[in-house]
């Protein structure tokens, strides 16, 4: 080999790619977006209990960049149960030059499991003493031994590189508001004096509490003033389809087709899961035959019809100042509830134009945690990112209960939960605490 191309090879191989800077934005904020279907082949497809699956509806990889003069972050939204992968958020770092990646799950239940993966953890007397052992049988960086997990990964990087390289220069408008639903959702903890059940469904649709009846909205539009991203943010399990033997998005995947159709073809809508640990949709079981499908289509349609209705009056915000993406990433040492290990949690928070803050939670936190972070945060609209990792600490922490849930007992705060009890109010208390330190400054945290 000459030594010239040699030389210019090494260089190739040795200097990292820098995503290329986009023109500067009259608004001082930049997005890209890009979707990659991620369905597994129909040989492949089970569920968490090994049992296989026939092909509904497609799955997607959903990705929104957002970029100031100084910090990007992407934001992916995948139509899986969990989607926590250390590799795609260390390789669309490495590759593409993006500084924060949040990796969200829809939480659909009827969406493939990788090979190898079962969250819900079998009644073992070991389950609060070692989460992260033979009892839950959860190894994350093996995951990609399974090919189709593997694919997945690497069709999510190159979508991250896709949205990177088609910025464009945009504006960006929150909202929330109410939406009141004959679908979802309900909780599904039936706390008695001497007992907490599990109220799976509740077809006679009788009140319950804890609930957030709120919707957020997150668009993005370019500088005509046409949406290219219409992120919807609620929280209630995906779980009407999880038992119909089917892979399917569920009723967040009916919000963002309608949401698509409605927007047009230039527009990428997404759904972000809110903490939905102990929510449910009113109806599971006594849904039958093609109705159950169609049920949940509609209820997907409504969610996106009232998200739609509250984007309508949301103006973007006349300020001379440039919107300034406001990045704190968190570790914190959990305790676990028995025994003397601990686990650390990874925490990211982002605040957006001092008026929009997206708190990123490794696992299924109860919607009470959600409804305190809304009522004492600074800013109007916190949205609560359930099943969001962002790369530092445990890929998944199951379920994050309230301190006097865990009182109470029963699925969710007793099983299936094993950091002290206290740990979602610690992550809420973090957050709070980093959207106060990030408002006063102009310097992104890194």
């Amino acid at each position: 080999m000459k030594p010239l191309p040699f030389l210019f090879a090494l260089l190739l191989w040795v200097i990292p790619f820098v995503a290329p800077r986009a023109a500067e934005s009259p608004s001082g904020l930049w997005a890209g977006t890009a979707k990659i279907e991620i369905t597994p082949p129909e040989a492949d497809a089970v569920n968490l209990a090994g049992q296989p699956l026939r092909l509904r509806d497609p799955l997607f990889g959903r990705v929104l960049v957002l970029k100031d003069s100084r910090t990007s972050v992407a934001i992916v939204s995948a139509d899986l149960i969990v989607f926590a992968s250390p590799k795609v958020i260390a390789e669309a770092k490495r590759q593409w030059g993006v500084d924060h990646v949040l990796l969200c799950a829809t939480h659909t239940h009827a969406a493939m499991a990788p090979r190898g993966l079962h969250i819900k953890p079998p009644a073992a007397p070991d389950w609060t003493r070692n989460p992260n052992g033979p009892s839950t049988t959860v190894n994350w960086l093996k995951l990609s031994d399974d090919p189709w997990y593997a694919a997945t990964e690497a069709k999510v990087v190159a979508a991250v590189g896709k949205a990177m390289q088609g910025l464009f220069p945009a504006r960006l408008v929150a909202g929330r508001g109410p939406y009141d639903s004959a679908y979802m959702a309900h909780n599904r903890r039936e706390v008695r004096l001497d007992r907490v059940l599990p109220m799976w469904e509740n077809p006679n649709r009788r009140p319950t509490q804890a609930v957030d009846p709120t919707v957020g909205v997150l668009r993005v539009e370019d500088l005509s003033g046409k949406p290219r991203a219409f992120a919807v943010h609620y929280a209630c399990h995906p779980v009407a389809l999880m038992d119909a033997g089917v892979v399917s998005r569920d009723y967040p995947g009916a919000m963002v087709d309608h949401l698509e159709q409605e927007l047009g073809s230039d527009c990428m809508a997404m759904f972000l899961q809110g903490a939905s640990g102990d929510l449910d949709p009113y109806d599971l079981h006594n849904l039958r035959g093609e109705n159950r499908f169609n049920i949940v289509k509609q209820n997907g349609i409504a969610l996106g019809k009232a998200a739609l209705r509250l984007a309508a009056g949301l103006k973007v915000p006349a300020t001379s100042a440039p919107p300034v993406i406001q990045v704190k990433e968190s570790l914190l040492t959990i305790p676990h509830r028995s025994g003397p290990q601990s686990t650390e949690v990874g925490l990211l928070t982002v605040v957006i134009q001092r008026d929009l803050a997206l708190v990123a939670i490794p696992g299924e936190p109860f919607v009470q945690h959600q409804l305190d972070l809304t009522a004492k945060s600074p800013v109007p609209n916190a949205f609560v990112l359930g099943l969001a990792y962002s790369g530092r600490g445990t890929p998944f922490t199951v379920y994050l209960p309230t301190v006097q849930a865990v009182k109470e007992g029963g699925y969710g705060a007793a099983e299936c939960s094993f950091l002290a009890a206290d740990a979602g109010e610690r992550l809420v208390n973090e957050a709070l605490q980093s959207i106060r330190q990030l408002l006063p400054g102009i310097k992104p945290a890194r």
